[in-house]
């Protein structure tokens, strides 16, 4: 991991670069900036303090000081240290806490509909996914959230796929997937998904991954590279092979009841700061991912890049089939969403 964390110092360095060029007097402690402070956002998420959502959190934190000289605070809250993140969700409706970094599977326990984004090899490359995310697709999706949650998305992070690690074997072929217990996202197609390999698809709180493969209750999961390695993953599950099965989307959330309390200088910033922090954990998730696959090979994880031509046919006409009549007007959405992402560069 030496590799990752001298990066991540690097980055580290960058995200505070903002506030340190602002003019100070004396040193304030964070008690100080809360009592200070008009507006204080508490914001969480599920990965650790190491992570690429932790250094845009920072970003965001950086750039609203700055932007509101100190009026409008950031408490950032790692590795779901205010609960899972259904149960953030739920707190955001409530007015409880005031931001997040959550993803559409768990969303869809609101809105069903995000279930699309689930399917089984729905986009051939992280880029198209992302420019999907960013164009017509995604502002459904996010009007979709607003309306039936009162929670605002900001913005897409750039997370990519989600691949198979475990403790048992390497992934060459979709046989290789039979019988395995991985923890999957809590999603009914998520768990169709896999469940189409004869995985025993076991959904679980992503804190509870780590120690649920140590004792023997899990065999892996899934998960991007930076995931897997920031979560010391590695240690309990030595496999790791890049399968590509599912695209996550992940967002920037605020709770719509604190966004419209916001003065309207204060929300613009709050837009503006958020685009810019999202576009900033495009470029650092990038480079730690491609440090992140370089620590792995040298800790001794084995690497496996099986093709999808042979996984494609297994999950695809199935989970779709299914999803298609579960959901209202199901085939004509996916029918829609496929015509919107062959229009997307990066195919």
């Amino acid at each position: 991991m030496a590799g990752i964390e001298r990066s991540l110092r690097k980055l580290w360095i960058a995200a505070l670069t903002i506030s340190l060029a602002q003019p100070s007097c004396t040193p304030r402690s964070e008690a100080d900036a809360v009592a200070e402070a008009e507006w204080v956002a508490r914001l969480s998420h599920a990965y650790q303090a190491n992570s690429d959502y932790q250094l845009m959190a920072e970003r965001f934190k950086a750039l609203m000081a700055e932007r509101t000289e100190g009026r409008f605070l950031v408490e950032i809250y790692p590795s779901g240290q205010l609960g899972s993140e259904r149960v953030t969700v739920e707190q955001l409706q409530a007015g409880a806490q005031q931001m997040a970094i959550s993803g559409t599977p768990v969303l869809a326990g609101w809105v069903p509909e995000g279930q699309v984004f689930d399917l089984p090899y729905l986009f051939e490359t992280r880029d198209q996914g992302l420019n999907a995310l960013n164009g017509a697709v995604g502002d459904w999706w996010r009007q979709l959230l607003l309306e039936k949650t009162g929670i605002r998305s900001l913005g897409f992070l750039d997370y990519g796929f989600r691949h198979v690690y475990n403790s048992k074997r390497s992934i060459t072929d979709p046989s290789d997937l039979s019988g395995l217990k991985l923890r999957v996202l809590q999603s009914h197609t998520y768990i169709s998904a896999y469940e189409a390999f004869d995985v025993q698809a076991t959904p679980m709180a992503y804190g509870e991954v780590y120690s649920g493969m140590q004792q023997g209750v899990i065999d892996g999961g899934e998960a991007n590279v930076i995931g897997y390695m920031t979560s010391r993953l590695h240690e309990v599950g030595r496999f790791f092979s890049f399968t590509a099965i599912t695209y996550n989307p992940i967002t920037l959330l605020v709770s719509e009841r604190f966004y419209q309390n916001l003065p309207e200088e204060v929300q613009e910033a709050l837009v503006l700061s958020a685009e810019e922090s999202l576009e900033y954990q495009k470029t650092i998730a990038r480079e730690m991912e491609a440090e992140a696959i370089e620590e792995m090979k040298a800790a001794g994880v084995t690497v496996t890049y099986p093709s999808t031509e042979r996984f494609v046919p297994i999950a695809r006409p199935k989970v779709w089939d299914d999803l298609a009549a579960r959901l209202p007007d199901g085939r004509s959405l996916i029918e829609w969403l496929e015509s919107e992402i062959e229009r997307m560069p990066g195919g």
